[in-house]
């Protein structure tokens, strides 16, 4: 836990002090990987744990923040300071870590070579939607190593945090289902048959029998990593059930996109880009919870007090732009913000600034 004296983010050091697993959600654009990253970085500065960041597109600055740029796949150690807490960020790739997945689910060393020589492997694992939510979480099993104490997983950009956290059984569904049957029914002697169906008959004059063929070759290897990748599945299932993981989801003050959405299994949420003037407050009931809003505290002699004209309209703008910014949430559902920066991160000092300036000293409350 922190110590006393030191600063306390409200909602925040909770999660990142007892639970093992946090998946931060939420919409493009909202700044989620920044907040990943700032939850790691709290969690190894002042909770002393040992903390793996997996992020699966960083933009350029931030990427370079944390030394992870051109290091796809590979879990880097972040120079976060002298204290026993230690920060690892792993940059996922998607085409790297479906090579990784099917060499520890293919039944032998033959099958995974023949998949990964396969024609078609590259583009159409890369192109498998569920595929791209599950690889992220899949990252989870790398608890079972005990070498991480927490690992946050900030996850692809979702219109609903249930469709992330749902990317396991879709794929379980896949392999489970009459599609990949169908599809591999062709392989082993009777494809002959297969092609002579009248759809099928038609689809061979237009693509070529070839084709055809590789297609059903493909999933045909596919189908073979199933025992083992839904062993991996199931354990990440496991694991997000447990009362160790918890589901942050981030919104961002200046977003515009509509404030109410699917939230059954959010333990907290994140305002991002909130000015350090602005909190969170109940401003009163919704259905099935409560409402909750940024309201400023800035008073005009405030704004008065500021020494360019220039200045003070900047503000007024930026105080228009989040106002009237609310949530709809359940009870347990606990509300925490991440302040406005300028220019973004850079450099490890500008995330440790960031995190200071969204948690406040510990008996004080954010103005």
């Amino acid at each position: 836990m922190i110590q006393p004296g030191t600063t306390h983010w409200p909602v925040i050091d909770d999660l990142l002090s007892r639970h093992s697993i946090v998946v931060v959600t939420g919409n493009g654009g909202v700044g989620k990987t920044t907040v990943s990253a700032a939850l790691g970085y709290r969690a190894a500065t002042e909770h002393g744990r040992r903390v793996l960041v997996v992020t699966v597109d960083p933009a350029r600055r931030l990427a370079d923040a944390l030394g992870v740029n051109g290091l796809p796949g590979e879990a880097v150690l972040v120079p976060v300071g002298e204290g026993v807490g230690r920060l690892w960020v792993l940059m996922v790739e998607m085409g790297r870590a479906w090579d990784t997945l099917v060499g520890r689910c293919a039944p032998d060393a033959a099958t995974a070579a023949e998949l990964l020589a396969n024609d078609l492997y590259r583009s159409l694992t890369t192109r498998f939607v569920a595929s791209h939510d599950y690889v992220a979480l899949d990252h989870l099993v790398l608890l079972d190593q005990g070498s991480f104490d927490l690992i946050v997983v900030d996850t692809p950009p979702g219109e609903h945090t249930d469709d992330i956290l749902a990317a396991s059984q879709r794929l379980r569904q896949f392999f489970d289902s009459r599609l990949l049957r169908w599809l591999t029914a062709g392989v082993g002697g009777g494809f002959g048959q297969l092609a002579s169906r009248p759809f099928l008959a038609v689809a061979e004059r237009l693509l070529g029998g070839d084709f055809l063929t590789q297609i059903s070759v493909f999933f045909a290897l596919f189908a073979r990593l199933r025992p083992g990748l839904l062993a991996r599945i199931e354990r990440v299932e496991r694991l997000l059930e447990s009362d160790s993981a918890a589901i942050v989801e981030v919104w961002a003050a200046d977003d515009t996109r509509p404030r109410q959405v699917g939230r059954d299994r959010s333990d907290a949420i994140i305002v991002n880009r909130v000015l350090p003037a602005m909190s969170p407050v109940v401003t009163g009931e919704s259905p099935g919870g409560r409402r909750v809003t940024l309201q400023a505290t800035v008073e005009p002699s405030d704004l008065d007090a500021l020494p360019e004209e220039r200045l003070r309209q900047a503000v007024r703008a930026l105080l228009v732009a989040t106002d009237g910014f609310d949530l709809r949430l359940d009870d347990d559902v606990e509300v925490a913000v991440m302040v406005r920066t300028s220019g973004g991160v850079n450099d490890l000092d500008d995330l440790g600034r960031l995190v200071a300036e969204s948690s406040v000293p510990i008996g004080s409350e954010r103005p």
